[in-house]
């Protein structure tokens, strides 16, 4: 099994929060373990007390090899030394000799089974770096009964417990998995992770470690046969003699959030920035400033399909462990507000890192070390409830997560394919950029992603132009983007499910107007919107008005039309427009004249009370004799059931 990126390794790079040294001071570690065990005085000889405390200096002194041999020959000469035991077994933990500590931890156990319930904790957490959860599962239940335990003994304890209960069973239901290097054009003999994806999946932006504390940002695209191009340094300055990396993109890529650390601009160790891609290329980036980051570590963002809410990691006070996840919501004003923890379906006493958010909105991704799983950094998600909170946390299961850390998954807009970092399997080098497709019962809601360019419908030529989308359930813009001179393109994402009104305009341009329903059947729909130039004649459909059915009373949905046309004619004083209504063929001539009459008037009523100058509007029912469409079908009744304006005059 492809492993995910290591959070040992995470931790060497500067992009996450200090990792918790393992020995604070070997001295230190030493005398909580003497503190365990005061009330039994071990009879050991007064040499053999000599040369325990010889080798203690020489640990001190950070003698380590020497410290190893003397305790050796001491423990050959006094087996039944039980302490002399559990600290050459640490101090070869120190220094790197598993194996051998192994042994000197069950020989501390041999010569005193009472003794210290540490031989038993350490046994158990190196056979569950070994995956042998039946093994180590009786070394914690024996932990859990020795009395006057630390508190935080007892919780770890309890729960490398229950993470071996959970791997026993998960490891006898596995769940259907295989992953595949992603190449040699994304990969190379450095260290490539966390990467991201645009939501058409056809730009990816990762990290390449580039030497032992540099981090820089790579990109490649999809070519014609939708193959990875050779990836290349994204240009300054978002690249920089600095360390850049633990980032994520808006679904057009078109806006980079990530983690830099040490600038002069720094709020403290490391600090999240954000940067726009411009006609001229990738903007200055920008501190998100103390309304996200502290004097503490702020990292790994991760940023809502809207670019509302920022998800991220952060080891600053008033959470529930050493890095906690934390979200912050922009306000309408475009300001972050104050950041909230998750809470402790999310977070644990343990770290929690490497969150992200699916473009569903729905579906949290994230790692943690402090929930039942296979031992150190699992992968987990979390689904939105009815309340609108994260509810309890879902391990991946296993094979995804095994016995070794996993982290820094990410989830493309369809749902069906995950990418992550692993130095194991068909590695390139290091760590390498795998893919995986995720099993169905673990896979987010349904997203689609929505892309087109604007046009001038007389030329055919790209337009510069800014285009809206509005859920039309909520009222609220989840999109908005001006689109570039040179090619005229846009890209999101968007949950399945849902209502949208969605509109373009460019100063000397009609706006367009169009409303969907995401089919959660498709995996994107696509527009060319052609902006026609402002003259008379020129006619726009309202596909964003709304009546009740059989009646001109105005749904509430049409407000986002209205009001972009009360902004349009603000802006084009000197324009008058004939507000038309149109029916289908259905029902008596004079029926369907009266009810096109009615609702134009509605609608002209609303602009009028929304402050349109009254000289600048005219309206007109037109009933059925003006289909754009056949009346032969649903659909076409559909269609031809329209408001829509015409430009009269322009002075």
């Amino acid at each position: 099994m492809a492993n995910f990126v290591a959070v040992a390794q995470i931790h060497a790079h500067s992009l996450m929060p200090p990792p918790k040294k393992p020995f604070v001071g070997f001295l230190l570690l030493v005398g909580l373990v003497c503190l365990s065990f005061a009330s039994w005085a071990q009879k050991t000889t007064s040499k053999a007390e000599k040369k325990y405390i010889e080798s203690m200096n020489l640990i001190n002194a950070s003698r380590y090899q020497e410290a190893e041999k003397a305790l050796k020959k001491l423990v050959k000469k006094e087996p039944e030394y039980a302490r002399a035991w559990v600290t050459l077994a640490d101090l070869q933990l120190q220094i790197s000799l598993p194996k051998e500590a192994e042994q000197s931890y069950r020989q501390a156990i041999i010569a005193k089974p009472e003794f210290s319930h540490r031989p038993y904790f350490q046994l158990g957490r190196i056979q569950m770096a070994r995956a042998e959860y039946a093994a180590a599962k009786p070394n914690f239940e024996a932990v859990l009964k020795f009395r006057g335990l630390p508190g935080n003994t007892m919780q770890d304890a309890s729960l490398y417990l229950n993470q071996c209960q959970f791997a026993i069973e998960a490891m006898a239901n596995p769940v259907d998995y295989v992953a595949y290097n992603l190449g040699d054009s994304i990969n190379s003999e450095l260290d490539e992770y966390l990467p991201a994806l645009t939501a058409d999946d056809q730009t990816l932006i990762y990290t390449r470690k580039n030497g032992p504390t540099g981090e820089d940002f790579f990109i490649s695209r999809k070519d014609a046969k939708g193959e990875w191009q050779k990836a290349s340094l994204l240009p300054p300055p978002l690249n920089s003699d600095g360390n850049e990396g633990a980032h994520c993109l808006s679904a057009d890529g078109k806006t980079i959030y990530f983690t830099a650390c040490y600038r002069e601009d720094s709020k403290g160790g490391c600090d999240i920035y954000v940067s726009k891609l411009t006609s001229e290329g990738w903007s200055t980036p920008e501190n998100l400033g103390l309304a996200i980051n502290t004097a503490h570590w702020e990292t790994q963002p991760s940023i809502s399909f809207d670019g509302k809410t920022l998800y991220f990691v952060s080891n600053r006070p008033g959470g529930f462990g050493g890095s906690d996840i934390w979200m912050s919501r922009k306000n309408e004003m475009g300001q972050w507000g104050k950041p909230e923890n998750m809470g402790p379906y999310i977070n644990s006493r343990k770290d929690e890192i490497s969150p992200f958010i699916h473009y569903d909105d729905q579906t949290l991704y994230f790692a943690s070390e402090g929930m039942a799983g296979m031992g150190r950094l699992d992968l987990y998600l979390s689904k939105r409830q009815a309340d609108g909170d994260f509810g309890p946390a879902r391990n991946l299961g296993y094979p995804i997560n095994t016995e070794k850390d996993e982290s820094s998954l990410f989830v493309n807009m369809a749902g069906t394919l995950a990418l992550f970092s692993s130095e194991s399997g068909d590695s390139r080098g290091k760590n390498d950029i795998f893919y995986f497709e995720i099993p169905e019962d673990i896979r987010p809601e349904r997203a689609i992603y929505v892309k087109g360019r604007l046009i001038d419908a007389e030329t055919r030529r790209p337009l510069a132009g800014k285009v809206e989308i509005v859920d039309l359930g909520s009222g609220a813009l989840v999109f908005s983007e001006i689109t570039f001179p040179s090619d005229g393109r846009f890209l999101t994402s968007l949950p399945a499910g849902k209502a949208f009104a969605f509109n373009a305009s460019r100063g000397g341009y009609l706006f367009y107007s169009e409303n969907f329903t995401i089919d959660p059947k498709r995996s994107s729909e696509v527009f060319e919107i052609a902006l026609q130039p402002i003259k008379a004649g020129n006619e726009v459909v309202l596909r964003n008005i709304f009546y009740q059915s059989n009646a001109a009373t105005l749904e509430t949905q049409s407000l986002v039309e209205l009001r972009k046309l009360q902004e349009f004619l603000a802006i084009n004083p000197n324009m008058i427009i004939e507000i038309q209504g149109h029916t289908d063929n259905v029902g008596g001539k004079n029926l369907n004249m009266e009810l096109s009459t009615q609702r134009a008037k509605n609608v002209y009523d609303a602009l009028v009370r929304f402050g349109v100058n009254a000289k600048q509007l005219t309206y007109k029912g037109y009933g059925d004799s003006k289909p754009i469409a056949s009346n032969d079908s649903d659909a076409g009744r559909s269609t031809n059931r329209r408001t829509q304006f015409k430009v009269i005059q322009v002075n």
